[in-house]
C-alpha cells in the first residue's frame, strides 16, 4: 500500500487548546478539584494548552448565562484539537457540565491518549450530544 503525500494525507491531533469557564457566580463556583485531572493532563501533552475565561455562554449553551440559575454548578469546557503548530483540526468540542472528578478524568484520559488516537470523545461528556442522524 503506498502512502499518500503529506499534503493530502488526514493531519492528526497533535495537540489541544482547552477553554475552561471560570466565571465568578457560574462555572467559576464549581469544585475546582474537577479540574485537577485536566491540568495534570495538559501538562503530559507536549501540544496541550489550559486556557481560564470567562463566561463561554455566547458559545455555548450555559445554564448560568444571561441570568439563568442552576442548583448545581458544573465546568463547561471547549476543546479545539490542533496540530504542532496550533493550526485548528476539524471544529472545536464543548464538555460538560463537569460536577465530579470522574467525568475530567475520562475527559482528561481522551486528551492524554484518545485524541491522539483519532477516538471519539466520552459521548456522556459532550455538552451537545450528536443527533441519531449524524452517528450514522
Amino acid at each position: 500500500m503506498t502512502q499518500r503525500p503529506p499534503h493530502t494525507a488526514a493531519r492528526q491531533a497533535e495537540g489541544f487548546t482547552a477553554a475552561v469557564c471560570r466565571a465568578e457566580g457560574g462555572c467559576g463556583a464549581a469544585d475546582g478539584r474537577v479540574l485537577e485531572a485536566l491540568r495534570t493532563a495538559t501538562r503530559q501533552v507536549p501540544g496541550g494548552l489550559l486556557v481560564a475565561t470567562g463566561c463561554l455562554g455566547r458559545h455555548l449553551h450555559c445554564p448560568h448565562h444571561e441570568g439563568n440559575q442552576v442548583p448545581r454548578a458544573g465546568h463547561r469546557v471547549v476543546v479545539q484539537p490542533c496540530t504542532r503548530d496550533r493550526t485548528p483540526l476539524g471544529p472545536a468540542l464543548a464538555f460538560g457540565p463537569l460536577t465530579e472528578p470522574d467525568q475530567s478524568e475520562a475527559l482528561a484520559g481522551w486528551l492524554t491518549e484518545g485524541l491522539r488516537q483519532g477516538r471519539r470523545p466520552p459521548r456522556r461528556l459532550l455538552a451537545v450530544r450528536p443527533s441519531r442522524r449524524s452517528e450514522r
